[in-house]
């Protein structure tokens, strides 16, 4: 499916519509179970599911070997796609049997015997990952984003379904390690019954050139994913080797509500962005002015929730989770401001792959593990406290860092990306303000203090957007508008 130029941002809009939609309604489920399971499991079982569950992260990052995103590059033929889906199967089964094989040395490196069944159990997650890459790929190539909707929300809701069952009925740790490969499984079969035509089943029929193609474009790509993933999740590792699962636990789930409102909604609109900018690769002067719209309304939604979020969590977290929790309160507040900071640097890797330099988010990503790895086992002396500052610290100088770099391979200005940044930074502030503020009105319990914060803060964000910076707040309400 093709776009003409005029069309490309309403394809845009409805993209990020129909997966903000999918994102939300899953997201909701996943909420529900959060909470509950906070509620019956202890921060040890929790704690040992998030360590498995990170392992498998960085095998799923690469189960496709990148091909999933070389697809929306590369030329649309069925023998791009069948060398894609070969690659997939061939890979994602390889790490699954790995994963299997290794589980017993993984549970002796972390001295936690109890997280190789839970690892075992996901390496079925991993190999569903690896054969939904092709046919999710296709969909977000053609930009089929409303049909797409449904795969990720059935996830959320099988996942969400077999997990609490499980823990009703006293399963522990199992019920979130096989909710979770459940939830992946739906998903895989839901994306291949979604894609429209012809599947790309006939793997045998492939060549050499189509295979390297996919190779050739996808490996950096996956490259990049990889350390991506080994950044965003370096932090449980640490925390699981030198502080226990316990530890992990707390930090887990203070790590989950950010997760949730903030930095997944940035992999939503990634998974938009990117076709998107593929398609204006070669219209520079629209990508730059679809980049920096994309960077003011990313940031000015990353900042003022982080914000809102960190201070609201000392009341947040007993309302929802339970007064056993409070140790996850601390990191929290930290964690929001990493996701905060995290909202002002997103965007930047999908131009580099939109363009074709995938290898820049490589180079990029090296340095920030250099620094983040030693940075981050400096901080676990103070605790999971002191490991939420440091991601805090190094997400805000790598956002920075990284935008300059996407303003130089796209010839933008620097004073251009500042612009950008200016309203979601003021929203931000203004929202701390009202948000500390209204925690100082004694006698309001935990529940009412947060709905104050909430509405208070959208109150003062919208009044801001009205009245300084008043063609932002025309365009979001067009978008929001917009059919």
């Amino acid at each position: 499916m093709t776009y003409a130029p005029g069309e490309l941002a309403r394809a845009g809009a409805r993209g990020a519509m129909w997966q903000g939609l999918a994102y939300a309604a899953g997201k909701m489920i996943v909420l529900v179970a959060i909470i509950v399971l906070a509620r019956l499991l202890s921060p040890q079982e929790y704690g040992l599911v998030a360590l498995a569950l990170a392992l498998m992260a960085y095998a799923e990052t690469i189960a496709d070997a990148g091909v999933a995103q070389a697809l929306v590059y590369l030329p649309r033929t069925g023998e791009v796609a069948r060398s894609a889906l070969l690659i997939s199967v061939v890979l994602g089964g390889l790490l699954a049997t790995g994963a299997v094989l290794a589980a017993p040395m993984v549970a002796d490196l972390f001295n936690l015997p109890d997280v190789a069944p839970l690892v075992r159990v996901l390496a079925i997650s991993l190999l569903a990952t690896s054969l939904a890459a092709v046919p999710e790929a296709l969909l977000r190539r053609d930009l089929r984003f409303k049909r797409l909707t449904a795969a990720p929300v059935l996830r959320a809701a099988t996942m969400g379904t077999v997990t609490l069952i499980l823990a009703f009925t006293g399963h522990g740790a199992w019920s979130l390690a096989i909710g979770t490969a459940a939830g992946s499984v739906s998903y895989a079969a839901a994306c291949w019954f979604l894609l429209p035509g012809r599947a790309p089943w006939q793997i045998w029929r492939v060549r050499k050139d189509a295979l390297l193609a996919n190779l050739k474009y996808g490996a950096p790509a996956a490259g990049s994913t990889l350390l991506a993933r080994m950044i965003f999740d370096i932090d449980y590792l640490i925390i699981g080797l030198l502080m226990g699962a316990q530890a992990l636990g707390f930090y887990t789930l203070a790590f989950r509500l950010p997760e949730m409102v903030i930095i997944n909604i940035f992999f939503v609109l990634s998974s938009v962005m990117f076709p998107i900018y593929t398609q204006m690769r070669n219209e520079p002067e629209r990508l730059r002015g679809g980049y920096l719209k994309s960077v003011q309304i990313q940031s000015l939604y990353g900042v003022t929730a982080g914000v809102g979020l960190a201070v609201v969590a000392p009341v947040l977290v007993p309302v929802l989770f339970g007064e056993q929790w409070t140790d996850a309160v601390l990191p929290l507040v930290f964690l929001s401001l990493y996701a905060a900071a995290r909202s002002m640097g997103v965007g930047a890797n999908d131009v580099y792959k939109a363009i074709g330099r995938p290898g820049l988010s490589i180079g990029i990503s090296l340095v920030r593990l250099a620094i983040l790895a030693p940075a981050l086992l400096y901080a676990s002396r103070w605790g999971i406290v002191g490991v939420a500052c440091a991601q805090l610290v190094v997400a805000l100088l790598f956002a920075l860092g990284m935008q300059m770099v996407a303003a130089k391979v796209i010839h933008l200005k620097p004073r251009q990306l500042l612009r950008a940044f200016v309203p979601g930074l003021v929203c931000g502030v203004a929202v701390a303000a009202a948000g500390l503020g209204t925690l100082a009105v004694p006698l309001l319990g935990g529940v009412t203090t947060t709905i104050v914060v909430v509405i208070l803060g959208i109150a003062v964000v919208y009044a801001i957007l009205r009245l300084g910076f008043s063609s932002l707040h025309d365009e979001l309400l067009q978008l929001v508008r917009r059919r």
